[in-house]
């Protein structure tokens, strides 16, 4: 519950001081949230792009004359004590500022490495829209802020947070978890080998960055959230890369039970996708997929839950029944993660199960020694998720590590990345982060 303490606080007149690093389309959606929310303030937004993160504060009716574009540290936090909001442009200033959280949202994941590490040493909250660095170094990122005494959070809203929520609910409640999953509509078009130029057109029709959008055909967004999921809840991939059956709201607990009862799992407890149905013209069925949405897929066999679920009208297939969310809402619901971090002290999503799943990386095409790898949403890799101490014996790149990796092997079509096939940048804050990590923190042996 978030209401009455945000009334006292602003009654109090003390805001949540939030500062945003990033003020892309998601960054912007979830600022303008805030903005509605008594007792909490946008107090600094950081983006290299100056005049974006100027126009996040004045699209929710600050006057740009009330604004402060700080270059150091001193001066932002004078501003700050005036009430004045900020506006900087260097990452590095951001920990040192007087906030209470920070969110972080660029999709980078060095950067994101950079901020939540100096927060966490500032000793602030900081919560991560940036689920490419979560997968990456997510255990040693959550073992530095027990240690510290703050927050470290996957944010709520988004499939990590809304999914890791309804795990806790139902299987809070005591029913069986068998398998969890998205089904983005995306994955409509679903293409492993997706680039930048093959999804131009679409990406201009949408608005958005061909890069973004690669990301989510390839399946490697899918990838990176479903094992920040798993870290988080225990549930794991049933096979390298996981299913992902073209499946309505119907057909879920069909395909997402054990083989010999005809599904395609070899166990219950797995984090999947779905890819939605299609309309005869090629557009999403909307109806009776559950895109853009999440499922739960839950067993009982308990005969009186059973009755009380199938009289709610929860679908069901036999002992298996199917809870599904029909939206995501990461822009609207990410507030809730800094309330819950600045005021209960907790965190929604964080890897409680260490380095349980990897993400990983595979080549798009037959790539040549020499070539720089350029990482999620290019040309040349798409993401993959395993067990973590499968792709240890394996050696497998941990894929936010590929970027601007340097190839000093021939690679095959559909080939996994290992060790001794790269030359890594060893030079960045997310490299060092998660060479400590395997040194301090081994990936857990589930078998």
């Amino acid at each position: 519950m978030i209401t009455h303490k945000l009334l006292k606080r602003h009654t109090e007149g003390k805001p949540i001081r939030v500062g945003w690093v990033g003020a892309g389309r998601m960054n912007t959606g979830a600022i303008c949230q805030t903005a509605l929310m008594k007792g909490m303030w946008n107090a600094v937004i950081c983006d290299i792009k100056v005049d974006r993160a100027i126009r996040a504060h004045e699209i929710n009716g600050v006057k740009r004359e009330d604004i402060v574009v700080a270059r150091k540290a001193s001066s932002a936090n004078d501003a700050l004590r005036r009430g004045q909001p900020v506006v900087v442009q260097d990452i590095n200033l951001v920990p040192e500022l007087e906030l209470d959280c920070v969110v972080e949202g660029t999709g980078v994941p060095e950067v994101g490495a950079q901020v939540a590490f100096k927060c966490i040493q500032a000793g602030r909250n900081i919560i991560m829209l940036n689920v490419e660095t979560d997968v990456v170094i997510g255990p040693i990122l959550h073992q530095m802020a027990k240690r510290a005494g703050v927050i470290y959070s996957v944010s709520s809203g988004d499939e990590p947070g809304l999914i890791t929520e309804l795990v806790d609910r139902w299987g809070g409640l005591g029913l069986e978890i068998v398998a969890v999953g998205k089904t983005p509509t995306s994955l409509g078009k679903m293409d492993k080998y997706a680039t930048p130029d093959t999804v131009a057109e679409d990406a201009a029709a949408l608005n958005i960055n061909p890069h973004f959008l690669v990301t989510f055909r390839d399946t490697t967004k899918t990838a990176i959230e479903m094992t920040s999921i798993s870290n988080a809840t225990g549930l794991v991939p049933d096979v390298r890369g996981m299913h992902g059956p073209i499946a309505g709201k119907h057909e879920m607990a069909k395909f997402f039970r054990l083989k010999e009862e005809g599904g395609l799992l070899g166990r219950r407890g797995v984090v999947d996708y779905a890819r939605p149905l299609l309309l005869p013209d090629g557009s999403v069925d909307f109806t009776n997929s559950v895109t853009p949405g999440v499922f739960v897929v839950v067993r009982t066999t308990h005969p009186q839950i059973q009755e009380d679920l199938t009289y709610f009208n929860v679908i069901q297939n036999g002992n298996y029944f199917t809870l599904y969310t029909p939206y995501h809402l990461v822009t609207t619901e990410l507030p809730l993660s800094i309330v819950w971090a600045v005021e209960d002290h907790e965190p929604t999503v964080v890897p409680r199960y260490g380095l349980l799943t990897e993400v990983i990386g595979a080549a798009k095409k037959d790539l040549k020694a020499g070539a720089i790898i350029d990482g999620g949403g290019g040309f040349t890799v798409y993401a993959q998720n395993d067990l973590a101490y499968v792709t240890r014996k394996e050696s497998c790149v941990p894929f936010g590590l590929l970027d601007n990796a340097k190839l000093i092997k021939d690679v095959k079509k559909d080939q996994v990345i290992t060790y001794d096939m790269v030359e890594l940048k060893k030079d960045t804050t997310l490299y060092m982060l998660r060479k400590l990590q395997n040194e301090l923190i081994l990936p857990t042996l589930l078998k």
